[in-house]
């Protein structure tokens, strides 16, 4: 006895994969810096300038993945950043995480590094910098820094991923090495990119590329995916998808 499915058992069988392998599960907002400052999850909540004139970089060199990054010039008296149509924000108990390549500008001022955050307070941002507390840190909604990650900033792109499990700790990778876990509350609020400090001095002065922002705490395989530019399992699973489409048609 041979079973014959429909189309649509098909579809509704490789859509319930999609939903349940897809590694952007829980995916808030996904900024790729190709063209534009638009938010590529679905959720729409796309980016605006709030002062200064970024742009998106098409020179080479200046991107990691997609051919465009987007380029903020900061100086002392200047600076360069952009709002969430939806501020995003995270509780004690909430996991997430964030992903992302960075690469400063050769010769920048050493504080300028401001990656994401708010930048209506002194609290809430992720930051790179060099020789002013060298390294990643990240501060929680209470102004605590709840990690610092020394490095020696070389001004070439690393990929950095910080993640909070929900359970009073965060934790970090670079160029999809581990760094470590640090004990913290990782309450945060994310309202802009390229700033996220009330000083001119802190905003980012370079690029930025393949910005990610999850509602969980993404595992080492997701990590992984994100420092190689692997397409999502959803991606797979929607061709796998067509080629099944193609088949029954011709088997009709």
């Amino acid at each position: 006895m041979t079973m014959k499915l429909s189309l649509a058992t098909l579809v509704a069988f490789f859509a319930l994969i999609v939903s349940a392998t897809s590694a952007h599960a829980g995916l808030l907002a996904y900024y790729p810096f190709d063209n534009d400052f638009n938010d590529a999850s679905g959720n729409n909540n796309h980016l605006t300038v709030v002062t200064g004139m970024p742009t998106i970089s098409n020179t080479a060199d200046e991107y990691v993945y997609g051919g465009g990054a987007l380029d903020a010039d900061s100086t002392t008296s200047n600076e360069e950043y952009l709002a969430l149509t939806n501020p995003i924000t995270f509780g004690a108990s909430d996991p997430w995480s964030v992903a992302f390549w960075v690469g400063r500008r050769p010769g920048t001022d050493d504080r300028s590094g401001m990656v994401i955050g708010n930048a209506d307070n002194n609290a809430d941002f992720i930051w790179v910098s060099m020789g002013h507390h060298e390294g990643l840190r990240f501060r929680n909604s209470g102004s605590t820094d709840a990690a610092e990650y020394p490095f020696n900033d070389d001004n070439q792109w690393q990929h950095w991923v910080v993640i909070a499990d929900g359970a009073g700790n965060v934790e970090g990778y670079r160029d999809n090495n581990y760094l470590g876990s640090v004990a913290n509350i990782t309450t945060f609020s994310i309202s802009h990119v390229a700033q996220a400090y009330a000083n001119t001095i802190q905003s980012m002065d370079g690029q930025i590329d393949e910005l990610y922002i999850f509602d969980h705490a993404i595992d080492t395989t997701a990590v992984a995916n994100l420092h190689n530019n692997v397409p999502e399992p959803a991606t797979f699973a929607l061709l796998g998808l067509g080629g099944l489409v193609a088949i029954y048609r011709r088997s009709r």
